[in-house]
């Protein structure tokens, strides 16, 4: 799978610490692996437009990211707080 990053994505993961980055990058790849790996908690989310394929994954217990499945693709577009990420789509 070919992982692709949004602009909001590449910002979003500038404004996390450095120790929450590098989780950020370590979830990255076992999103590669795996999209449904037990350490990323995958999951399905409902009431976003082509929500079919919209997921979230945990980067933390506080931080969350999105992703998309599209093909061969995994296109990533945010990641935040778990209270914050939702409301920004």
């Amino acid at each position: 799978m070919v992982v692709l990053k949004t602009k909001h994505y590449i910002k979003s993961i500038c404004t996390l610490s450095k120790k929450d980055r590098k989780l950020a990058t370590s979830q990255e790849q076992l999103l590669v692996e795996d999209v449904f790996h037990s350490k990323l908690h995958t999951k399905k989310l409902k009431g976003f437009p082509g929500s079919d394929k919209v997921y979230s994954f945990r980067i933390t217990r506080a931080y969350r990211g999105i992703f998309r499945l599209s093909g061969e693709n995994i296109i990533l577009f945010a990641i935040g707080h778990r209270k914050d990420i939702y409301q920004s789509f």
